[in-house]
């Protein structure tokens, strides 16, 4: 019975998720693709099918409309608009075509950060989904994994118990901080797109934030990244506190067993090369940005010092050797 409850509540979540993920699509343009536009021009509105307030198109009432457009050129043709980018009765709205949907040429702020919102909403629809599915599916008694044969095995009730050191702490900060990156590069490209679209190449309004960042990759590859990053330093924590679980559980005997651990203590080296690119970050960022800018700006254009500045906090606040991580397990 309470897994049937359970799966029932995480399908029920599935769904409110999905309607956040449908309505996110929806109000931050995803579907009108890049920003590049191939045509401009100006749309009339000539009828409109409504939905909502809670449907496929998510929370909120949204108008799926055709209207006559009339393009830079000068020709006209009749076109349909996703839900969101127009309303019944508007008239000379100016609207774009680029790989996609026509959409409303108001701003490409949203370029980068709703398909970033869209992925991560998508993956958390998944992973209640499974869950649910899981508990269905599949019997109570099997349920539980069972730990694999091998020489030292430790339970989840172990790893559980076992002390989090300072460096499984760092590992798991640095993974929280790879998805924070993400969201930060997200962040910073809305200042950077909040713009309309011109015919061919996107000109932005702040174009010196391409120069106030250390590393400018292409749109979303540095998000993409970090979150590889994330998942492989998540990992790599995991498996150093099992590790750790099992020096509690076994002692010396499992410590004779391994490579032994160097005496020598934490390299400041990487602390400071951390602090030059903070440095460097920071100067970088203060000299490109103008003195009159936003405050929207100036946080996107200090989007790289930022993460750093968090990197060299972690990694000061959780430094521990190796020989010190061990003795702080052998003493509990």
């Amino acid at each position: 019975m309470r897994a049937l409850v359970l799966a029932l509540t995480f399908a029920v979540a599935a769904v409110s998720v999905f309607l956040v993920l449908t309505t996110t699509v929806r109000t931050t343009d995803v579907l009108v693709g890049s920003v590049d536009a191939r045509q401009v021009g100006v749309a009339t509105v000539s009828s409109c099918t409504e939905h909502g307030p809670i449907g496929r198109w998510g929370f909120g009432t949204s108008y799926e409309c055709t209207a006559d457009v009339r393009w830079e050129d000068g020709h006209t043709q009749q076109l349909a608009f996703p839900p969101g980018q127009l309303k019944p009765g508007e008239r000379d709205v100016a609207v774009f075509l680029s790989n996609r949907d026509p959409g409303r040429n108001d701003s490409g702020r949203w370029f980068l950060a709703g398909p970033l919102a869209a992925v991560v909403l998508g993956l958390l629809i998944a992973w209640l989904s499974w869950a649910a599915v899981l508990l269905l599916v599949v019997p109570t008694g099997e349920r539980k994994k069972k730990e694999p044969e091998q020489q030292w095995p430790v339970t989840k009730k172990d790893v559980r118990v076992t002390p989090v050191t300072r460096r499984v702490r760092r590992l798991r900060l640095y993974a929280w901080l790879g998805l924070a990156t993400a969201a930060a590069e997200g962040l910073a490209s809305m200042p950077f797109f909040d713009a309309p679209r011109r015919a061919g190449a996107f000109v932005s309004p702040w174009p010196e934030l391409e120069d106030a960042w250390l590393v400018d990759p292409p749109s979303g590859v540095l998000a993409g990244f970090a979150v590889l990053v994330a998942a492989f330093v998540g990992v790599i924590a995991d498996s150093v506190h099992k590790d750790a679980a099992r020096i509690v559980r076994y002692g010396q005997p499992y410590l004779d067993s391994r490579t032994p651990v160097p005496d020598g203590g934490t390299s400041w080296v990487p602390t400071v090369l951390i602090g030059m690119l903070v440095a460097g970050a920071i100067v970088k960022a203060s000299l490109s940005v103008p003195a009159e800018a936003p405050l929207l700006v100036w946080l996107a254009g200090g989007r790289d010092a930022v993460v750093l500045l968090a990197m060299l906090i972690i990694t000061v606040s959780t430094r521990q050797s190796a020989k010190g991580m061990v003795t702080q397990l052998v003493d509990r």
